[in-house]
């Protein structure tokens, strides 16, 4: 059979060089074109071991992945099997040189064989499994775009059409094989002896023909697939990797990461944000080499969920989709020069008005978003969606001047008046009318355990001031020596961040950071989730570092010492919501529920979207400043799943999340579908005094119960047994 020998060697050899020049030449193409990126903050500072494990759960482990239940299996048993069968292809490529070759370091071992032929069955499971999720379950209907080629055919029939073949390919060329007696696995490869009995009639000449044909065609179809998977979504494969290594925060929510803005040091040719797809950093290039057009971001989006234009993954396509059309040029720039005209360099990135022809990203998907994180949370190859929608912003926002409308009123307040609402510092203190609240003076006191950082809702909205002062009170009860800044309190921030407006940001961080190291915090309480983790999360970047803990931990910590006793029975049922920027963003789930758990008689349900799970209220990303005029409200899709279960209370632990669902509840009752007062909604610390303190209501406004006061003054100059 020398003939045949010359044939293997001849198609092979010609297989695998055109294979290799033409992968190289994409790989360094995209390589060149990741360079084009802008470099971005540190990214190694996580420690190797961590990012090791990372890899091995989430990669090989493929954690996330298995949180779906059956494509998630499917998916890993594809994954697992991709790797083992890797040894198959490599056994094929060295045949074509030495038919005896052998795995180095592996060898010829019956547990190889048997490992191949198992996921061989596995993964062809997986794939008539994933068929039939395709069949029933369309991308399109699922508002799932992918096309690759200009073919109507979508990405995944593609992937399941090369997979299939690299299996049928390998397998027949493994059966004829095992009919002839050269397959090294005869004890181990069990399906590949059974089809090597089912071509017994075979001549010894004709089993060669076949194992020499399908032994070509297997190389083939390897090479072919190794060439879409550079060109399409599956580069993942090649991409994840080094992005989990070299790119990955620890954690992609909650902090947001910007560059510090030196106005003195700007010149004009200086950019904030990013109005081009050159000016992304490196990591987002990689987001887009990497993203897998799973939908689950999509899946757990609110805006999509309810309507809006946003999808997660659409918004990452889109721009990935201009990165290959703007990238020929970014590598070549005589290219550029030589074709001015060319629509991919005059393409504008983000629409100034809704519709806009021509854009990337409309004006309608960019102002969508609420930040939640829901589609950070649940991508398995952990893209930084909230990120990229945040550069964009930031572009629009401070160099183009292109937000909604409504947004500038509150920026415009929080700049001239410290707050949202432009009600100003002379009204902070309101809340604690009739209270005794100590406030600082100059220095904290070395005996004061906790500044309350009680944020602009807390001081200035009506229904959060009811939770201010249910939660001081609650400190009083419990001997807490605390103390507020009152008028010398500012906005976080956080609203203008969010919005995009970070050279306002930053000059609002910096203001309170002197406050709190004038006054000497150490240890900051607040109940604003958002207040929350801007003080932990993002004040340290710029030399802001205090511990800081949410309102609903320092309860439950109180409750667990004994310091705080529920007393009275509540017999109602409860929902609790979880604040994106508590839970999800900075992952307190149990504090919350804790606080509620001490309080007998309660009925606890939980919503079907919970925890990291969780469903935002709609009011994030500073869309709590901006109207919602598109699809269905957030706050009555979350409200809707809430009254679902019939509870008498929902709580949450946000005062943005209060406002939100407080709304919804009164939209349901004024269009008749729910009681009057048949559903309240309330802060956790609210159901802790109502049992704790007979007298007080859920409101928190309570009459005539004394609490235990701190010795210091407090506002009104009301005495230390003052009633409160």
């Amino acid at each position: 059979m020398e003939a045949l020998h010359w044939v293997r060697l001849g198609a092979g050899v010609a297989i695998l060089a055109l294979l290799a020049w033409l992968l190289a030449r994409r790989l360094v193409y995209l390589v060149r074109l990741v360079r084009v990126a802008q470099p971005m903050p540190d990214r190694t500072a996580e420690p190797l071991g961590r990012k090791l494990r990372s890899l091995l759960t989430e990669v090989l482990g493929q954690r996330k992945i298995l949180k779906w239940t059956g494509a998630g299996v499917l998916h890993a048993l594809l994954f697992w099997g991709f790797i083992i069968l890797q040894s198959q292809t490599l056994e094929a490529i060295g045949e074509v040189f030495d038919p005896d070759f052998a795995i180095p370091l592996i060898g010829r071992g019956a547990w190889l064989g048997f490992l191949q032929d198992l996921f061989t069955v596995l993964v062809l499971v997986a794939v008539v499994g994933f068929v039939t999720i395709r069949v029933v379950q369309h991308p399109e209907r699922l508002g799932m775009r992918s096309r690759f080629a200009g073919s109507n055919l979508d990405q995944g029939w593609y992937v399941l059409l090369f997979e299939f073949g690299l299996l049928y390919t390998v397998m027949a060329l493994r059966g004829a094989r095992a009919a002839h007696g050269t397959l090294p696995y005869p004890d181990g490869a069990f399906a590949s002896v059974w089809l090597g009995e089912q071509m017994a009639g075979l001549s010894a000449t004709q089993l060669d023909v076949v194992a020499t044909v399908y032994l070509v065609l297997h190389l083939a179809v390897f090479a072919g697939f190794a060439l879409y998977t550079v060109h399409s979504k599956h580069l993942h494969v090649f991409t994840i990797v080094p992005s989990l290594l070299f790119a990955r925060r620890p954690k992609a929510l909650g902090a947001l990461q910007a560059e510090k803005i030196d106005v003195e040091e700007m010149d004009e040719d200086d950019v904030l944000g990013v109005g081009a797809i050159e000016q992304f950093g490196f990591k987002r290039f990689l987001d887009y080499y990497t993203c897998t057009e799973c939908g689950r971001c999509q899946s757990q989006c609110p805006a999509w969920n309810t309507g809006k234009p946003l999808s997660p993954k659409l918004l990452v396509m889109d721009l990935r989709d201009h990165l290959w059309e703007k990238g020929p040029y970014l590598v070549d720039p005589a290219r550029a020069e030589a074709e001015p005209d060319a629509p991919a360099l005059h393409r504008p990135l983000v629409g100034e008005e809704p519709g806009q022809d021509g854009v990337v990203i409309d004006f309608d998907v960019l102002w969508s978003c609420t930040t939640c994180g829901a589609c950070v949370e649940e991508c398995p190859v952990d893209i930084e969606h909230v990120d990229h929608i945040l550069d964009l912003r930031r572009y629009q926002a401070q160099m183009a001047s292109s937000f909604p409308v409504e947004a500038g009123a509150m920026l415009r307040n929080i700049e001239n008046s410290g707050d949202p609402w432009g009600l100003g510092a002379a009204k902070r203190l309101e809340w604690a009318e009739g209270l005794d609240v100590p406030v600082v003076d100059g220095r904290l006191d070395d005996d004061v355990e906790y500044l309350f950082w009680v944020g602009c809702a807390g001081a200035l909205e009506d229904r959060s001031k009811k939770v201010t002062r249910t939660i001081a009170q609650l400190l009083n009860e419990a001997g807490v020596r605390y103390a507020v800044l009152g008028p010398g309190e500012a906005c976080t921030g956080d609203p203008a961040r969010r919005l995009g407006m970070e050279y306002l940001f930053q000059m609002m961080a910096q203001t309170n950071i002197e406050t709190l190291n004038e006054v000497g915090a150490r240890t900051i309480v607040t109940w604003c989730p958002h207040c929350f983790n801007t003080l932990r999360n993002e004040y340290p970047d710029f030399d802001g570092h205090f511990e800081v803990i949410h309102h609903t931990q320092l309860l439950a910590k109180l409750v667990a010492e004994g310091r705080l006793s529920p007393q009275t029975p509540i017999d109602k049922t409860v929902t609790y919501h979880d604040p994106c920027y508590l839970g999800r963003h900075n992952e307190v789930y149990d504090p919350p529920r804790a606080v509620v758990d001490t309080v007998e008689g309660l009925e606890k349900v939980e919503m079907p979207r919970c925890r990291n799970h969780g469903f935002c209220c709609g009011a994030g990303g500073a869309r709590m400043w901006m109207e919602e005029r598109i699809g269905k409200r957030v706050n009555h899709e979350r409200i809707d799943e809430a009254l679902s279960l019939q509870p008498d209370l929902v709580s949450t632990a946000c005062p943005y999340c209060l406002v939100m669902l407080d709304d919804a509840v009164a939209d349901r009752t004024g269009a008749g579908q729910l009681a009057e007062g048949a559903v309240r909604v309330v802060d956790v610390s609210q159901i802790l005094a109502e049992s704790l303190l007979p007298v007080a209501s859920v409101n928190g406004d309570p009459q005539h119960r004394s609490v235990t006061a701190s010795s210091t003054p407090g506002v009104g100059g009301g005495d230390a047994g003052a009633d409160a």
